[in-house]
């Protein structure tokens, strides 16, 4: 009964949303999964907190303003991280790298794990669904990269995974549904890699005297368009150009209404 959920939902104007949040024992911990690596961790991390603190103190904000300290939940923020790049086991990203100028005293920190299969072994070690669903997606990748169609990649992982019992009750009740949310996941990635690919072939090979900058901008068009056709949300293409591209919230947002629209 002590444990609350409060994970945001979406924020229409700020297009922010945060994975899964949770207020226990004093403390609120967020947690964000990222499959693309993205230093600008630590700032988003810092807004889905602040976010979180108008929700929680509500009404007793006006507290704020009387000469007692109030007491707010300690935060603790982690970056669960299963991307392709090579990183370590853990990295501290640090709000203050991303300081125009130094400032002593001033620090917020996102702790990203990779959870990748064969990292972080006493974790998966506590957890086993983590550890079955690196392995899930470390079998799905090989598949691929040993040149299966996406769905059959899927679901040769999905039976493997099963006969070596990992995640083998969770997915022989839902297998289906489980099938269906990675066939997704898996192929609206390869989409949008290939056309973050194609667009920026194209734009340097159209554009290279008037430099890089407008090869990046095609590459960032073509997965705008991509998201679109895919009928992803305004809010999930502004976070893709941001991941991406580490673009400011701002800049992604500007992108986006740029390139959402079809032609006519």
């Amino acid at each position: 009964e002590e444990l609350s959920i409060v994970t945001m939902k979406d924020v229409v104007l700020l297009h922010q949303k945060n994975d899964v949040s949770i207020l226990f024992d004093a403390r609120l911990t967020l947690w964000e999964q990222q499959s693309t690596y993205n230093p600008n961790m630590p700032i988003r991390g810092l807004m889905y907190y602040a976010r979180n603190m108008e929700s929680i103190l509500g009404d007793e904000r006006r507290l704020l303003y009387r000469k007692s300290v109030v007491k707010i939940p300690t935060p603790a923020y982690y970056v669960l991280y299963n991307g392709t790049d090579k990183k370590p086991e853990r990295m501290d990203l640090k709000l203050s790298d991303a300081f125009q100028v130094s400032s002593d005293g001033y620090e917020w920190t996102a702790h990203m794990i990779n959870i990748n299969h064969g990292k972080n072994s006493e974790i998966m070690k506590n957890c086993p669904t983590l550890e079955g669903y690196a392995v899930l997606v470390r079998y799905i990748r090989e598949n691929l990269s040993g040149g299966m169609h996406t769905e059959d990649a899927v679901d040769e992982a999905l039976k493997r995974c099963i006969r070596e019992g990992y995640l083998k009750d969770y997915l022989q009740k839902i297998r289906e549904e489980a099938r269906d949310m990675l066939l997704t996941e898996f192929d609206e990635q390869a989409c949008l890699e290939a056309a973050h690919d194609d667009g920026v072939e194209e734009g340097i090979r159209q554009g290279i005297e008037q430099g890089i900058e407008q090869g990046i901008e095609k590459g960032i068009k073509a997965l705008i368009e991509t998201c679109r056709d895919l009928d992803q949300t305004r809010s999930e293409t502004i976070r893709r150009v941001m991941d991406k591209y580490n673009k400011s919230e701002q800049e992604a947002e500007r992108l986006t209404r740029k390139y959402w629209a079809k032609p006519l």
